[in-house]
């Protein structure tokens, strides 16, 4: 009988005491699975599911299953994205869709169950060649490694609060209401300086350095993460707290190639989903009510806000408090209608609009060459017959951002087989770029690496290719520009 010495009791317990965001995805996948299949078998069909759908929703389920399995056994932080996605907008989207949900985006064009199914089909195959592509490349050295080290250490951490300062003053001025000050930063903005980036580089920053800052830092920076997602949400943004929460996961995934949490600390996170709700409830509420004027935080934002009450709303109808969020996070909606309608969006989804919006949307900034709006901008122009031809001029008139997904925009753009084959190379080009990456200091390295996992997560929601290039040029001007308020030095080499 062998007898644990100390410290491996006492590994085991630290073992024991975390649970892995990969396990947490596979208990997820197979409730949802059990829901979905036992809400059919109770309700019976609905307009978007039939029998097929259920069949076809399993099969992803254990795609998934397959997919973690897998990944529990050589780490792979593209790998738990790819399921994080299925898991949280895909297979959810079906047990709420069984639920006999509403689906705003299937009410665009006739659809039906047969159009679900069918996207289902092309959504296993996509995920099966872009799950090859990832894993033809190996994480040799796992970055979970528990002698991990950070070997430099940050110097002038008050740059970093100035840096956030900054962005501040740059991003939210006008939200402010600082008028003048907003007319010569929106040029930075138009130039790719983004809020979101610089707070992205504080997050990666706390996450690598937490044990090395004072308390008073570590909380300054915090705090100025934290008043960011109350702003957003005053101006009606609706997923400000999402994008936070994806950051984290991006900086710890790059970091550490895995997700594990405290069992006590999974409890605390539990209360973000009816934070979340909470927080989307407050945004839509705000949005319709301060229209063009949400875009300032003033006496009128706060005077709306007195008339939300967010039990009464609740009390009135859970189901119609449900049914938009589910509807805003039904991924599936998006790919399912773009592929049934892939005829009606080739004419914003080709490889003759894309150069065109690149140019008037990312090369030209301040000015138009074509008036050729983004794709996600051009897509209500295609199911509102009545809008006339997509120019960037009218965007303005009813401003609305759509989304494709990246299967759904592939599927269109380059054909149901050749799209296969580009999902693959995808796949293993972005991987082998992640790969690559490398810098004397640990800091660089991981955001560098945050940045291309954000790209890929980016990548399979996809708002349109140009979009992407508009933000991956955001990432890196904004990373260019800041990098130097991040500091570092290295006292004393450390050998293990």
């Amino acid at each position: 009988m062998k007898i644990n010495t100390p410290n491996e009791t006492s590994k085991q317990k630290r073992k024991t005491s975390k649970i892995d965001l990969n396990s947490i995805l596979k208990w997820s996948n197979i409730l949802f699975c059990i829901l979905f299949i036992f809400i059919f078998l109770v309700n019976g069909p609905t307009e978007y599911i039939n029998k097929f759908t259920i069949v076809l929703g399993v099969l992803l389920s254990i795609q998934i299953g397959v997919f973690l399995f897998f990944e529990k056994k050589k780490r792979d932080p593209f790998v738990l994205l790819l399921c994080f996605q299925m898991v949280v907008y895909f297979v959810l989207r079906i047990v709420s869709l069984s639920l006999d949900f509403y689906s705003v985006v299937f009410a665009r064009f006739p659809f039906n169950a047969s159009n679900l199914n069918y996207a289902l089909i092309f959504i296993l195959c996509a995920n099966l060649a872009l799950y090859t592509g990832l894993s033809l490349n190996k994480i040799k050295i796992p970055l979970n490694d528990p002698l991990f080290v950070v070997k430099n250490w940050p110097t002038k951490t008050y740059n970093v609060i100035l840096v956030l300062f900054i962005g501040y003053i740059i991003g939210l001025s006008g939200t402010l209401g600082f008028v003048l000050v907003d007319a010569f930063f929106s040029i930075l903005t138009a130039l790719f300086v983004k809020l979101s980036v610089i707070l992205f580089m504080v997050l990666v920053y706390l996450f690598v350095f937490k044990d090395k800052l004072s308390k008073t830092t570590f909380n300054v920076l915090l705090v100025g993460l934290i008043v960011f997602i109350l702003i957003q949400t005053l101006t009606g943004s609706r997923s400000a707290i999402l994008t936070v929460l994806n950051f984290c996961i991006f900086s710890i995934l790059a970091i550490h190639g895995v997700i594990k949490i405290k069992k006590w600390t999974i409890v605390g996170i539990s209360f973000l989903i009816p934070l979340m709700i909470a927080f989307y409830l407050v945004a839509t509420f705000l949005r319709p009510r301060l229209q063009e004027k949400r875009a300032v935080i003033g006496y009128e934002t706060f005077e709306v806000m007195g008339e939300f009450n967010i039990l009464q709303t609740i009390q009135e109808d859970a189901h119609f408090v449900l049914a938009p969020i589910f509807d805003r996070i039904g991924f599936l909606d998006y790919t399912a209608e773009t592929i049934a309608n892939s005829n009606k969006y080739y004419t914003i989804l080709n490889l003759s609009y894309f150069p065109r919006s690149i140019i008037d949307n990312v090369l030209t900034p301040g000015f138009d060459i074509f008036d050729v709006p983004l794709e996600s901008n051009a897509e209500r122009f295609i199911y509102e017959s009545n809008s006339g031809p997509p120019l960037k001029s009218k965007v303005a008139e009813a401003y609305q951002s759509d989304q494709f997904t990246f299967y759904g925009e592939f599927y269109v753009m380059f054909g149901k087989w050749f799209s296969l084959v580009l999902i693959f190379f995808i796949g293993f080009i972005v991987k082998r770029i992640y790969l690559k990456i490398d810098d004397k200091y640990e800091y660089f390295c991981f955001m560098k690496r945050s940045i291309v996992l954000a790209v890929f997560y980016e990548l399979l929601n996809s708002f349109g290719i140009d979009w992407l290039m508009l933000d991956i040029l955001g990432f890196v001007f904004t990373y260019k520009i800041f990098k130097i308020f991040f500091n570092f030095y290295k006292p004393v080499p450390i050998s293990i």
